[in-house]
């Protein structure tokens, strides 16, 4: 028989995760998915539209597979708390045309100039091709970096972030940590048929307690509710 390809919407905190993809005898999101999916007869080989690194969280990556569907509601309530499945479709395989990201920095900066100017110098090492926009944004204790753009190169965003905290702050930082960095929304063409959107908002609550306990982080829950309008 041949199975159609499953994907499934997912999010989560990353930071007790050695990224998405499996690796042998280390903790994975896409280990945990893939024991949660077996407790259903389920046994497939996981794919993942973006392969966020250790550290990394997301509320909008896609796992597909070929094979039957699963019950998504059984499939949230054996996954760790810290990872739900919130939409799911059949049909083809997930193309992303696009995908947004938002670093979150716990302090304001003082000159938002300085992420332009780490863009522009790591363009010269071929970074930044892919990049359509990039939004700063300052809260009352923190900035959010917002990047847009079709595709992005193994930890391209933490170069460019920890490149503008070291023009602000005058010091190396090198890589910046992966803990500030959320997946926010990957865009394709999918027919999505199933919502668990209260699943959604769970992991969005628990990355803002996690990441951002000195403020209520707005821009996440309006990029929450953003997302939620859109499937409307």
């Amino acid at each position: 028989m041949a199975w159609s390809v499953v994907s499934l919407r997912i999010a989560y905190l990353g930071w007790n995760y050695h990224g998405v993809v499996e690796q042998p005898s280390l903790p994975t999101v896409g280990s945990a998915l893939r024991e949660a999916m077996e407790s259903q007869g389920i046994r497939a080989k996981l794919r993942f539209t973006s392969r966020t690194d250790r550290g990394v969280s997301a509320l909008d990556n896609i796992a597909f597979y070929r094979g039957p569907a699963p019950n998504v509601s059984l499939l949230n309530s054996e996954l760790p708390k810290d990872i739900a499945v919130w939409a799911i479709a059949t049909g083809g395989i997930p193309k992303p045309k696009a995908r947004a990201y938002c670093y979150a920095i716990p302090f304001r900066l003082s000159e938002t100039e300085c992420v332009r100017r780490a863009l522009d110098e790591l363009a010269q090492a071929g970074l930044g091709k892919n990049i359509e926009r990039i939004d700063v944004k300052s809260g009352e204790n923190f900035t959010y970096i917002e990047i847009y753009g079709k595709s992005f190169k193994k930890n391209e965003i933490r170069r460019i972030v920890g490149r503008a905290l070291e023009l602000h702050l005058g010091r190396s930082i090198g890589l910046a940590p992966p803990e500030g960095l959320v997946l926010t929304e990957t865009v394709t063409d999918m027919k999505w048929e199933e919502f668990h959107r209260r699943k959604l908002h769970l992991i969005g609550k628990m990355i803002e307690r996690e990441l951002w306990r000195l403020e209520s982080s707005r821009i996440i829950l309006g990029i929450i509710k953003s997302i939620s309008s859109s499937l409307l």
